[in-house]
Order: structure tokens, then C-alpha cells, then sequence
């Protein structure tokens, strides 16, 4: 070979290799502006691992042993949470009286409302994710992720405008009494502000529950309820705001938890991993999402709106009923977020296994979940129940406030294995993307509500009859679902969406 030869094949090789490397620059570059680069690194690097090391495969392994691992992170941040409303009413009943703890007992049901629907905008999310996740699909898993975040922003805004604006025409709608009614429209108008940040954590957290992640969301909660407690002092205790203080302590603290887990996002280096500038709705994805997240939301603020007229019924027995309402409902709330805890669990199991495919491991792990989940809530419900008068002093020495609330306790805490049950039942359903039944049920539960109160109550005229209604609308919920998965049979574990 000649020099002039030489030369030539070493300029069309030096060339190739510009062009070569221009070309994947641009690809690089596609791929950056695309977000797409992590998902296809992950592919590539076989040394990062394709699931988290706290993360739960619920696809394989033992079944039951999966679920208490994930459920255990769950529970204890539910019972944390939980624990904070406790002594968020203790702080505010000691500083503030009776009347202000009245006040937020006006405000329990609304507020209720908005956190169900946040909690129903995320279920949505979370269950595509899941079944994103649980199929190895990271193309729709990116998508799931920015486009719910995308729908957590623009709801928020919305209802956090909205709840301060509505405030006082919804707690005059339901007959607040007018002795508590300027505290409880301050109270409920800082509260709502709350909105945003609340949708976006509970987002953040379905995400994480989704890829099987319960540990994060389990320290994020920690961090909020520490940080809550610490500012109810400060600002109810030491400032002396009053309730404005507890509802503005609850504020900052939604806030932070909203910041955590959207960091904790970002900052993975997992195929779920969130990029700001990406936040968008993706059709493919938001269709799904809405089919399966508005019908749980509204499922939400239907049973939040009979609760309403539940409340507005209670308002008639005096402020005493109130508080008595308001204590019992954070005590029995510990059985309560272990039954939502307990839930989601099912869910996060489900949509995994629906999503792979894998029906008779769904079939299995739909018995074992109810048979474990009955032991959790009947235990903690007969513990309450036996130590229910020393709890409720805690909150007030009133003989006519302890007398309504230890009504309440008794007539809802052991009915409540009937509640977990047709959750579970409807978890299971929504998780195939099946998420019109449920509603339907929910609706017809707030129905029985109603009936109840308007066909019964007028006959006895008493508080037991009315706090009666919570279980007569479980019960009819349960034969419902009980009907339908027996008339529907394996086809209930195939995969709708």
C-alpha cells in the first residue's frame, strides 16, 4: 500500500468516526430533551439493579410474607398520621376549650372530603404504575409519572382556590351551629390551602407504593408528623393562635412532605425517577388514569358528602355530640388507616399480578390478604374498645361528650371488619381497571346512609340509632360485592385497561 493510499483510508476512517460520533451526540440529545435517556441507561447498565432494594416484587416469593413487609412501612405511617390527629385535638381541646375542639369536629367530615379526593386522584396513578412496573413497562412507567404529577398540580390549585372560597357556605349548608361556626370557617379556610401539597404528596407516595416502595413514604410521614406536633406547640401553645395555629402548623407540614417525596423522585436512579421539566399530561396514560382515579375520587366525596348529612343530623344533638363525634372519630381512625393501609396494600399486590399476568397468584393472594388483614383490624378494634375511657379523657372530662363518643366507638369498631372487607373487594376490582363498581357501591352505601336517616331516625329519635347507619351501609355493601364475585368468577383478575 502507497502513502497516498494510506492517507486516504486514514481520512475516510477519521470521517466515519466524526459522523458516527455527531450522530449519537444527537441521539444523546434526543434522548436528554425526551427524558427517554434514563429509561434505556437503566437498560444498559447491568450493574444498577432493576428494582429497588426496598422495593417488594409481589409478583414472586411468598405471598403472604410480601404483603406484611410491604403493609408493615404502611400501617405504621397511617398509625403515625393517625397518632398525630390525636394529639392535635389533645393540644387544641387543652389550649382552646371545647369550643374549638367542636369547631374542627364541624370541619371533620368536609375536610375528610378533600382528602379523599386526593387520595382518589392518586389511586389511579398508583395502579398504572403498578401494573407499568409489574409488566417491565418503563415507556408507559415515565409517562404514569410526570403525567400524574402534571394532574396533581392543576387539581390542587384548583381545590385549594375553591375550599378557601366555599368554606363558609358549606359549613352553613350543613347547620354548624353558630356558637362555633366563626372558628370553624377560619379553621377550614387555612386548611384548605393545604390542598396542593396534599395531591402532590399523596402522587409522590402512590408512585412509590406503586414500584413497591413503602419506606420512603413511612419516613416522609415521620418527618411531617414530628414537625406538625412540634409547630401545634409553637404556634397554639406558645403564640396562642388558637385552631388558626393548628390548621397553619398543618399547612407548613403538608408542604414539606410534598417537597420530600418529590425530591426522593428526582433524585432516583430508577426508570420511575421524576424530571420538573418533563411534568406534563400524556393522553396515552391520562386516559387510564382518569378512568380509574375520578370514578375513586368521587367515590370519596360521595361517602364524604353522606357523611355530611351524618353530620349535619349530629349538629342536632349540640356541641357536646360534636366533640364527642370528633374524639371517637380519632380513635377509632387508628382501626380506620389500617383498614386504608390495608387497602392499598391489596392494590399495590393486584395491580402487580394483574399486570404480569399471573391470575391464580392473584387469586391466592386475594384470600390470604382478607384472612390477614381480619386479624389486624379485629385486634386493634377490641383493644380500643376495652381502653376507650381512659382515651377519651385524654381529649375531655365531659360526661356528655365522653357519653356520644363512647356511643360512637361501640357501634363502629367491630362493624369495621365488614368496611375492610368490601374495600379489599373494590381494591381488587380497581386494580383490573374495573373502577365504575365500586363507585356504584360507594354511592349505594351513601344511599343507605341517607334512607337510614331519613326512615329510621325519625321513628327512635336516638344517637345509637344514628351512628347505626355506618354499619347497615357496610353490610349492604358487602352482600353486593359478595353477589358480584360469584357471578363473575376468574374473569374479575383479567386485566380491563
Amino acid at each position: 500500500m502507497n502513502n497516498s493510499d494510506y492517507l486516504s483510508d486514514c481520512l475516510i476512517d477519521k470521517e466515519y468516526i466524526t459522523i458516527k460520533r455527531v450522530l449519537e451526540k444527537t441521539v444523546e440529545i434526543v434522548l436528554v430533551k425526551t427524558g427517554i435517556q434514563h429509561r434505556f441507561s437503566m437498560a444498559r447498565k447491568k450493574r444498577l439493579p432493576r428494582r429497588r432494594a426496598n422495593s417488594i416484587n409481589f409478583t414472586e416469593g411468598p405471598i403472604l410474607k410480601n404483603v406484611v413487609l410491604f403493609a408493615l412501612p404502611l400501617l405504621l405511617m397511617n398509625l403515625i398520621f393517625q397518632l398525630y390527629c390525636v394529639l392535635d385535638l389533645i393540644i387544641v381541646s387543652n389550649y382552646c376549650g371545647t369550643d374549638a375542639m367542636a369547631a374542627i369536629g364541624a370541619t371533620a367530615y368536609i375536610s375528610q372530603m378533600i382528602s379523599g379526593l386526593a387520595l382518589g386522584v392518586s389511586t389511579g396513578c398508583s395502579v398504572i404504575t403498578a401494573q407499568a412496573w409489574g409488566a417491565g413497562n418503563f415507556d408507559r412507567l415515565y409517562k404514569t409519572v410526570h403525567s400524574g404529577y402534571a394532574t396533581a398540580f392543576a387539581v390542587g390549585a384548583a381545590l385549594s382556590a375553591l375550599g378557601v372560597f366555599l368554606a363558609r357556605p358549606l359549613l352553613t349548608l350543613i347547620g354548624t351551629p353558630a356558637d362555633v361556626l366563626g372558628d370553624a370557617t377560619s379553621y377550614l379556610q387555612v386548611y384548605m390551602i393545604s390542598t396542593l401539597p396534599v395531591l402532590v404528596y399523596n402522587m409522590g407516595a402512590g408512585i412509590l407504593r406503586g414500584v413497591g416502595d413503602t419506606r420512603h413514604p413511612f419516613l416522609f410521614m415521620t418527618i411531617t408528623v414530628i414537625l406538625n406536633l412540634g409547630l401545634d406547640l409553637l404556634f397554639v401553645g406558645v403564640f396562642k393562635w388558637g385552631i388558626i395555629g393548628a390548621a397553619s402548623a398543618y399547612v407548613v407540614a403538608q408542604i414539606v412532605s410534598a417537597v420530600l417525596v418529590t425530591a426522593s423522585l428526582m433524585m432516583s436512579h430508577e426508570p420511575f425517577r421524576l424530571f420538573l421539566r418533563d411534568i406534563a399530561f400524556h393522553k396515552e396514560v391520562l386516559t387510564p388514569t382518569i378512568k380509574l382515579g375520578v370514578p375513586a375520587g368521587l367515590q370519596s366525596c360521595v361517602m364524604s358528602l353522606s357523611n355530611v348529612f351524618v353530620q349535619s343530623n349530629i349538629n342536632a344533638f349540640g356541641k357536646q355530640a360534636i366533640a364527642g363525634l370528633v374524639a371517637a372519630n380519632r380513635l377509632d381512625g387508628f382501626v380506620f388507616v389500617i383498614i386504608n393501609g390495608l387497602t392499598l396494600t391489596a392494590m399495590s399486590f393486584m395491580s402487580s399480578n394483574i399486570g404480569a399476568q399471573k391470575k391464580e397468584r392473584a387469586k391466592k393472594g386475594l384470600v390470604r390478604i382478607i384472612l390477614f388483614s381480619i386479624a389486624v383490624v379485629l385486634g386493634h378494634a377490641v383493644l380500643l374498645l376495652l381502653v376507650r375511657y381512659p382515651l377519651l379523657r385524654l381529649f375531655s372530662t365531659d360526661r356528655k361528650v365522653m357519653h356520644y363518643a363512647s356511643i360512637t366507638m361501640f357501634y363502629v369498631l367491630l362493624p369495621y371488619v365488614l368496611f375492610l372487607i368490601s374495600e379489599i373487594l373494590g381494591a381488587t376490582l380497581r386494580s383490573a381497571g374495573q373502577s365504575v363498581l365500586p363507585m356504584i357501591v360507594t354511592m349505594g352505601m351513601a344511599a343507605v346512609r341517607v334512607i337510614w336517616i331519613l326512615a329510621v331516625l325519625p321513628i327512635f329519635k336516638t344517637f345509637d340509632v344514628l351512628v347505626m347507619n355506618y354499619s347497615v351501609s357496610w353490610v349492604a355493601a358487602l352482600i353486593f360485592y359478595q353477589v358480584y364475585y360469584k357471578r363473575r368468577g376468574d374473569r374479575i383478575f383479567e386485566r380491563q385497561i
